[in-house]
């Protein structure tokens, strides 16, 4: 019996305990009638609650039983009028005990199966309800009946799947050309100076491999830890020397409730360049999202992080970072716009490099929303990064601008497989002609999920 049950009991011993009084002048009064004046003052209850009922009067019509409960407790009319007069009353509780007793007497009372399953989902006993609901599938119940069922084993799933760890895996393969895959000026002269091929514009083919996958498991009806791990490659066989490959591990508290939602995140990313360990990066970030309407979300973050690079050559290079921002998305019948603005610092660890910066960037957005799951995104961005040293007697200042679309098609080539088509485009202007360069790529990928 559960504690809800036993709460129940307590409070009918209570209430027989005050109403004794009264049942006994109630078997008193019945006993000194004849069994047909029994029987005609039982119909007119059961008519005078079913009136009730049927003009929405449920605690009426519960409180009219409850009087009676001591002595027509047991018959199938009773027990079913006061279990669904209880339950349509908001004292799930109450009603167990009556349909209980009737269910257990007419196995085949199908309507009485049904209320029950309901007391038990709102007394939140899924797993009672999930089986007296079952039954009633199994008896041929009309049409409406079924999508009532339907629907109360749909909102089961829903409240259990809050308490549900649940785990996913994912693997991505795809390729495509790069037309400058090193980022790179294709001025071969700076300051007097022969630029080296590795310094230099080249473009390249490439292949990605992803593997990646998370757990998801709830604290609490609003809250879950979210433990989430990616392992990429990309290979560029006209540029092998910038082969990357990355190991990101994370871990995030998310709790939502209502219109509010607040995360708290932290990774660490270690990354090898031509197979040799290069660089690690470790990050906390807080993000506030808040539903303004049904429409329009709002959302703010900041994150505080490190990179440290490998090897005293590249020390000079470490810094610690800090970015905050803010984002707004409008839904719209069949699309979305996004507008995000951020603003980063980067702090030199060693206090004499030049690689101290701030900046700032703005990017802007839209996906449009077809049949079947399918996307199309167009976007745009900009950014600004000041450094606060002189590189080579110039001050520097780049300037980044960019525009990306694409495309995403669910369920192809194969159900649980997506893919994914994009073209971006790149251009960086700076004061130190050194950091000038514009980039075309384009490429493929497809995922499988594995649930």
């Amino acid at each position: 019996m559960s504690k809800v049950v036993e709460k129940r009991v307590l409070r009918r011993w209570l209430r027989g305990t005050t109403m004794a009084l009264s049942v006994l002048l109630s078997m008193t009064t019945l006993a000194a009638e004849s069994p047909a004046s029994q029987e005609i003052a039982r119909q007119e209850l059961y008519a005078q609650a079913k009136e009730y009922l049927q003009q929405g009067e449920a605690a009426q019509a519960f409180a009219l039983l409850a009087a009676q409960e001591g002595e027509l407790s047991g018959e199938d009319e009773f027990d079913y009028l006061f279990g669904v007069a209880a339950l349509d009353s908001q004292q799930a509780g109450e009603a167990i005990f009556s349909l209980q007793r009737l269910v257990a007497r007419k196995s085949n009372f199908s309507g009485a199966r049904l209320e029950l399953a309901r007391a038990y989902f709102d007394v939140g006993d899924d797993e009672l309800a999930s089986v007296e609901f079952s039954r009633v599938l199994t008896e041929n119940p009309p049409e409406n009946v079924v999508a009532a069922v339907t629907s109360y084993q749909e909102a089961i799933k829903v409240r259990t799947s809050a308490y549900k760890t649940t785990t996913q895996l994912y693997f991505e393969a795809g390729g495509g050309y790069d037309g400058n895959a090193l980022s790179a000026t294709d001025e071969q002269i700076f300051l007097g100076f022969q630029l080296s091929e590795s310094n230099l514009a080249k473009p390249s083919k490439f292949a990605t491999a992803v593997f990646g996958g998370f757990i998801n498991r709830p604290v609490t009806t609003a809250s879950t830890l979210l433990f989430t791990g990616r392992l990429d490659h990309r290979s560029t066989p006209s540029t092998h020397f910038i082969d990357s490959s990355n190991l990101d591990l994370g871990v995030a508290w998310n709790w939502n409730k209502e219109e509010n939602s607040f995360s708290l995140a932290a990774n660490n990313l270690f990354s090898m360049l031509d197979r040799e360990y290069s660089r690690r990066d470790a990050g906390l970030m807080a993000t506030y999202l808040r539903q303004v309407s049904k429409t329009l979300q709002m959302s703010t973050f900041a994150r505080g992080a490190v990179s440290r690079f490998n090897g005293a050559a590249l020390s000079v290079r470490d810094v610690n970072q800090t970015l905050l921002g803010v984002s707004a998305v409008k839904t719209f019948a069949a699309s979305q716009v996004s507008l995000s603005l951020t603003k980063s610092a980067d702090t030199t660890v060693d206090s004499a490099s030049p690689f101290s910066t701030d900046g700032f960037a703005v990017s802007l957005g839209s996906s449009w929303f077809r049949p079947n799951g399918v996307q199309y995104i167009l976007g745009a961005n900009f950014s600004r990064t000041d450094y606060d040293d002189e590189y080579f007697g110039f001050t520097r200042q780049d300037d980044s601008y960019g525009v990306t679309a694409s495309g995403v098609w669910p369920d192809f080539p194969a159900k649980s497989w997506v893919m994914t088509a994009q073209v971006n485009y790149g251009f960086k202007h700076s004061t130190v002609s050194l950091f000038e360069f514009d980039r075309l790529d384009a490429g493929v990928s497809f995922r499988k999920t594995f649930d």
